[in-house]
């Protein structure tokens, strides 16, 4: 399979940006028919100099991911350099917890797999064709260098649907439990790999999570978009007075309710069902005010184009949640879309802070965990971005 070439097209159609793994396919010249879908090929500039190899998949947009940029197998012994690679730079965040992002895609050279390790379980997830066809591969090498006890597939990304793929979720071995308990730093959680959102828990926010022990202490906390309680316990465990959280799902909330108890501050956490952006507007309108709000919402931005209409509900929920913050209090905000840059957030929070009469002030700026690498040739591998910030009344 290896044999294939595709080539890119001359001048500006086909300009190839450089340590980039994805070729659209306009960027293609026509490619050989006999080239089956999601196998391995050979991507040339359009003079014919090698740029490197990657699987090729005419259905999708992205048409080709570049696997390497040397001329070298793909077989499995390249997988297993990979998943040693990645999973060696994770070695260190056992102090802190024992649940990490053991593969991040195209940040360790394996574009459309994710691997995530809870306790003894690891769950994989595998979005594209051509990722697809070296299951086998992938599987031997989860199970010869992360050595977990038990391997969940939870292939059921979106993505899939455009590679021409249908939904797999299934134990690869022996089953264990849908239900996974996991520590970070203090704090314990339970994570529903089989039912909850994408793998099943936010490992991105770690950092963030674990910085609350800085500013909850004292405070009355709301937390918008809770999912299962992870900021809620945290803000607890750190000593904030009260803790209310809110989310729409009400299995998503049961879970909450477990992790609170599972921590022991099930007296100091509220959790509610309602839309968070509802919720808030309710709050506002009975007059009822925190000490910290917490908005890390899903991702509003599905497309480039939608940038300007999610742009708008970011203010809207971001100026509304600084009116509901008593004098001094503290915003946590995030936006977890690579199609929203830094500049753009920063820049509607300040709108949003001069719109509610506010002035705000940075106390930390907050990034995506470790175990999430960001790779300056991808900008696509940067995608969290967050603040907590100090809001006071702006003086007359």
């Amino acid at each position: 399979m290896e044999n294939k070439t595709v080539r890119l097209r001359t001048g500006r159609q086909g300009r190839y940006q450089s340590g980039h793994p994805w070729i659209y396919r306009s960027q293609l010249l026509k490619a050989d028919l006999s080239i089956k879908p999601g196998s391995v090929v050979t991507v040339q500039a359009s003079d014919g100099a090698f740029i490197g190899k990657g699987y090729f998949n005419p259905r999708s947009e992205i048409a080709a991911r570049i696997l390497t940029f040397q001329d070298e197998p793909v077989d499995a012994a390249f997988f297993d350099a990979r998943i040693r690679s990645a999973f060696g730079k994770r070695e260190s965040l056992a102090v802190k917890t024992n649940a990490c992002r053991a593969v991040f895609s195209e940040a360790d050279g394996l574009p459309g797999l994710i691997v995530d390790m809870y306790a003894d379980t690891a769950v994989m997830q595998i979005m594209t064709l051509g990722m697809d066809m070296f299951r086998d591969e992938i599987l031997q090498g989860i199970r010869a260098i992360v050595k977990p006890k038990y391997i969940y597939e939870k292939s059921d990304s979106p993505f899939r649907k455009p590679e021409g793929l249908k939904i797999r979720e299934e134990w690869h071995g022996q089953p264990g439990l849908s239900t996974v308990e996991i520590s970070e730093g203090k704090a314990r959680f339970l994570v529903d790999i089989a039912n909850g959102h994408k793998t099943g828990f936010y490992l991105d926010q770690r950092p963030s999570r674990m910085a609350m022990h800085t500013v909850s202490k004292g405070r009355s906390v709301l937390d918008l978009f809770c999912y299962t309680g992870a900021f809620a316990v945290h803000a607890a465990l750190s000593g904030a007075r009260d803790v209310l959280a809110v989310d729409i799902k009400e299995d998503w909330l049961e879970l909450g309710r477990r992790n609170a108890d599972l921590n022991g501050v099930a007296g100091a956490v509220t959790f509610a069902k309602g839309d968070s952006l509802d919720f808030l507007r309710n709050i506002h309108r009975s007059g009822r005010t925190f000490d910290m709000i917490i908005i890390d919402p899903p991702s509003f931005i599905k497309a480039k184009h939608s940038l300007a209409t999610a742009s708008k509900g970011y203010k809207d929920l971001n100026r509304t949640a600084m009116r509901c913050l008593n004098h001094s209090g503290v915003l946590a905000t995030f936006s977890c879309s690579h199609y929203m840059p830094n500049d753009i957030f920063s820049r509607l929070l300040k709108e949003a802070a001069a719109e509610a009469g506010k002035n705000i002030s940075i106390l930390k700026r907050c990034h995506q965990a470790e175990d999430h690498p960001i790779v300056r040739a991808i900008p696509e591998t940067e995608y969290l971005k967050g603040y907590f910030l100090k809001v006071v009344e702006r003086e007359a």
